[in-house]
């Protein structure tokens, strides 16, 4: 299954540390995705919405990666190159990144593309409840239909069991409609049903990755 990492970094809000980072973030991007095959794609952004509260005040960013297997990311966290590359940003972080890895039944790619990105995390309050999470989340495929692209999958690093989705909305339109339809809200009931869920939109953009 692809490998989907969601990383949470803590940045500092400051107008200060807001420019800095913004001109040190290529730097930091080369030094972890170059040279790095395991990476498949990856994706930068900002929460815009949580639980549809506007948070884009608080310059909460995103970082999404595909890995090809899991064992590639394991390597990597080892590597002189991670440590090299947490160091030159370790000095505009205010505590240590939230890292959340994700066995998905597709990679990102389609759905971190799309206009609108919507990312929902359920945390599973009883572990026999992961598969029927998974296929609230398989039903809502179907029912999204074309208009979407949607990855879901399970946790793999985190102490307790959380499965998330990501949903690729086509526009504003959409999303709306969509988020809407009895299906959709039928659907959140049932994650509910199963924990704590949360809601995330994110304004992204994908990273360019060095040939191989």
């Amino acid at each position: 299954m692809p490998i989907t990492e969601f990383l949470f970094p803590a940045l500092k809000n400051d107008k200060a540390s807001i420019e800095a980072i913004a001109r040190i973030a290529p730097i930091f991007r080369k030094k972890l995705t170059y040279p790095n095959p395991g990476f498949l794609s990856g994706f930068r952004g900002f929460i815009v919405t949580e639980n549809e509260k506007d948070v884009r005040d608080d310059f909460r960013e995103i970082v999404i990666f595909e890995w090809d297997r899991m064992d590639s990311f394991h390597s990597f966290l080892k590597s002189v190159q991670f440590k090299d590359a947490v160091s030159s940003i370790k000095h505009l972080m205010d505590g240590p990144a939230t890292l959340q890895l994700f066995d998905m039944n597709v990679g990102p790619r389609d759905a971190a593309s799309s206009p609108i990105v919507e990312i929902i995390r359920t945390s599973i309050s009883k572990s026999e409840n992961v598969d029927a999470s998974l296929k609230a989340w398989e039903k809502l495929s179907g029912h999204l239909g074309h208009q979407t692209s949607v990855t879901y999958g399970k946790s793999s690093n985190l102490e307790n069991d959380v499965v998330a989705g990501m949903i690729g909305w086509q526009g504003l339109i959409e999303s709306s409609e969509g988020s809407q339809q009895e299906s959709f809200l039928e659907a959140l009931d049932s994650l509910r049903s199963f924990g704590e869920m949360s809601r995330i939109t994110i304004d992204i953009e994908a990273l360019e990755l060095d040939p191989l």
